[in-house]
């Protein structure tokens, strides 16, 4: 298989929010063959075990987190060498969870080669039950009072780029209009009904032909909301 089939291959069908209001933009794939540093979750080392064949990475995009502009959230996916799911972990606010926890309340586990996510309503961790949301302190009132500027991404900041620079610079603005567009158009009552349960095959890429897009899907946001709100 190609990269790209293995990619499809071994997609997770994520279960969002019956009431989420922010949907995915696209998703990064990078197939790992042996252990190595992920270049769009720069804090982590990619583990591929000895019994696998290889870790697929996904990095899940969207336009807005609930509580700022950007989001890229991840799921890995172990895959052995008779092409069976080994493992599956999630990212969390900066860290990441095991997902494929059999006996944990209300996880689905796999089903054909595809792990059961749950997105967090508004923040999208990538969790192995529904529950879990309730982990998050604020979950609901989050939602509720959407509001926050533009994130600049790890992959993206000054610390991580190839050039050494922040790849997009928000302005006061653009900030500004960012809290504006999530209070007015983006905030939502969260149901923890998860009955919404979709797998992006359409939507996937490489990483980094993602990575290339995405300054330029935020510079695109800031000047729609700049027409929006009718400002500069």
């Amino acid at each position: 298989m190609t990269d790209r089939e293995i990619a499809q291959r071994y997609i997770p069908a994520v279960h969002f929010d019956r009431a989420e209001t922010i949907p995915v933009r696209a998703v990064g794939y990078t197939v790992f063959r042996t252990g190595t540093m992920s270049r769009s979750f720069p804090k982590r080392m990619v583990p591929v075990p000895p019994e696998a064949q290889f870790t697929v990475e996904y990095a899940y995009y969207f336009d807005y987190d609930i509580e700022h502009m950007y989001d890229l959230e991840h799921v890995w996916v172990v895959v052995g060498r008779d092409g069976e799911v080994l493992d599956v972990q999630g990212s969390y606010h900066g860290k990441y969870l095991n997902l494929l926890i059999p006996d944990f309340p209300g996880a689905l586990g796999v089903e054909d080669g595809h792990m059961h996510v749950f997105c967090q309503p508004g923040k999208h961790a990538m969790l192995a039950g529904g529950i879990m949301t309730k982990l998050y302190p604020g979950w609901d009132a989050c939602c509720r009072k959407a509001g926050g500027p533009v994130l600049i991404g790890n992959p993206f900041s000054a610390a991580w780029s190839p050039t050494g620079k922040d790849l997009f610079v928000p302005t006061p603005e653009d900030d500004r209009n960012s809290i504006r567009y999530l209070r007015e158009n983006l905030s939502f009552e969260p149901t923890l009904d998860f009955s919404c349960v979709q797998t992006h095959e359409d939507l996937l890429m490489t990483w980094d032909a993602l990575y290339e897009k995405i300054p330029g899907w935020i510079a695109g946001e800031c000047a729609r909301l700049k027409n929006v709100f009718g400002e500069g």
